[in-house]
C-alpha cells in the first residue's frame, strides 16, 4: 500500500530539488521561544537602537522636527508671497474708490517617504562562540549606520541616473540601488540652483558670499547652519581671522581645538560630505576628487518627514542555524526653494 507523503516531507524534496535556503513559516523567533533566538537579542533592542539614535549629534538634529507622515506621500501647506501695501488716500466722497487689494500667498510642498532598508546575518556559532556581547555591539552597529544614512542622504542625495551629472558620481552611472538615489539632497540644491561659490584658497569673504546667495535668508545667523567636510574644517581652523587670540578672543582655534561657529553660524562637520571635483561633484577617479565642499542651510527650508522611523527585527533561521537581523526606514526630505541651499566647491585643501 502506497503512503501518502506528508506535507514536511514534500517540501524538504523540493528545497533538496531547487538547492535553494527556502524559509519556513514560523522560524520567526519570539520572546516565548528560549534558546531560539529571543536569549540573544531581547525585545528590547529596537528601542535601545533609537535611544542611540536620539543621543547622537547629527546634521538631523539642527533641522526643524520631523514630520510625521500619515501617508506615503503627504502634502504640506507652506507661506507664499506676503500682502502688498500701496500707498493711498482718505475717501473725502462716497462712494468712495476701492483701494487695491492683494492677497496673501499659499503653496504647498510634497513630501515622498523612501524606503532604506540594511540586513545582517550572523551564524549560530558566532552567537555562541564571540568574545564580545553581539547585542550591544549590533545595537551600536545599527545605529550608528542609521545617524550616518539620514545625514548622507540629506547632504549626497542625487537621483540622476544618467552616466554623467550626478554630484556623486559625475562620470559613470550610479549602481541601482545606492542609497543616495532615493531623493535629491543639499549639494544637488546649490549646484543646480547656481548657488555656489568658487572659493579657492578658503577665505571668510567666501563664507559671506555664500550668505549673500540666500538673499534676505542669509541675513538671520541664527537660522542657517554650516556643513563642512572633514578638509574644509581643518582648513578654517587654520584661517588668520579665527586661529589667534588677538583676532577671535578666547574662542580663538589655536586656544580650544574647535570651531562651533563662524559669523555667528553654527558650524557641524560631516564626514561623509565628499571632496570632489572642481564642479563640486565627485569623479569616478579618486585622485581627481581633491577640493573640498562646504553648504549652507536656511534650516527652516529643509523639510524632512517618516512615514516609518526605524523599525528593527530579529529572527533566527533554523534551517541555517544563523540569526538575521533586519532595519528598515520610511524617510523623507524636500527643499523647499531655490535659495534654500548655498554651497563653497573648489575649495583648496
Amino acid at each position: 500500500m502506497k503512503t501518502e507523503m506528508t506535507d514536511e516531507q514534500k517540501l524538504a524534496l523540493v528545497k533538496k530539488a531547487l538547492n535553494t535556503k527556502m524559509e519556513v513559516k514560523g522560524d520567526a523567533m519570539d520572546t516565548a521561544e528560549s534558546g531560539a533566538g529571543a536569549d540573544f537579542i531581547d525585545t528590547g533592542m529596537a528601542s535601545t537602537v533609537l535611544q542611540k539614535v536620539r543621543d547622537a549629534q547629527s546634521v538631523l538634529s539642527k533641522l526643524p522636527t520631523p514630520i510625521t507622515m500619515p501617508t506615503g506621500t503627504f502634502e504640506i501647506p507652506t507661506e507664499g508671497a506676503d500682502p502688498t501695501f500701496y500707498g493711498t488716500s482718505e475717501n473725502t466722497a462716497g462712494p468712495g474708490t476701492e483701494y487695491t487689494s492683494s492677497n496673501a500667498g499659499t503653496g504647498s510642498i510634497t513630501l515622498t517617504s523612501k524606503k532604506f532598508t540594511a540586513i545582517t546575518y550572523l551564524s549560530g556559532e558566532l552567537d555562541e562562540d564571540s568574545i564580545v556581547s553581539i547585542r550591544p555591539f549590533v545595537e551600536g552597529k545599527i545605529a550608528a549606520a542609521y545617524v550616518e544614512l539620514l545625514d548622507k542622504v540629506m547632504i549626497n542625495g542625487d537621483t540622476t541616473t544618467a552616466a554623467t551629472g550626478n554630484v556623486n558620481l559625475d562620470d559613470a552611472a550610479p549602481t541601482a540601488g545606492t542609497y543616495y538615489l532615493q531623493l535629491n539632497g543639499m549639494r544637488k540644491a546649490a549646484i543646480d540652483n547656481s548657488k555656489t561659490v568658487n572659493a579657492g584658497t578658503l577665505d571668510s569673504t567666501d563664507f559671506r558670499a555664500a550668505r549673500k546667495l540666500l538673499g534676505r535668508k542669509g541675513l538671520n545667523p541664527q537660522k542657517l547652519l554650516w556643513i563642512l567636510s572633514a578638509d574644509v574644517y581643518y582648513k578654517l581652523l587654520g584661517l588668520t581671522q579665527v586661529e589667534t587670540i588677538e583676532k577671535f578672543g578666547t574662542a580663538a582655534t589655536f586656544v580650544n581645538g574647535t570651531l562651533s561657529a563662524i559669523d555667528g553660524i553654527e558650524v557641524v562637520t560631516n564626514w561623509d560630505t565628499p571632496n570632489t571635483e572642481a564642479d563640486g561633484k565627485v569623479s569616478t577617479t579618486a585622485g581627481n576628487n581633491t577640493l573640498g565642499t562646504a553648504v549652507l542651510v536656511y534650516r527652516d527650508d529643509i523639510i524632512t518627514g517618516f512615514k516609518r522611523e526605524l523599525k528593527t527585527n530579529v529572527e533566527y533561521l533554523p534551517n541555517l542555524d544563523q540569526f538575521r537581523i533586519s532595519a528598515h526606514t520610511r524617510f523623507a526630505m524636500t527643499i523647499k526653494d531655490t535659495d534654500s541651499v548655498a554651497s563653497l566647491i573648489n575649495v583648496t585643501i
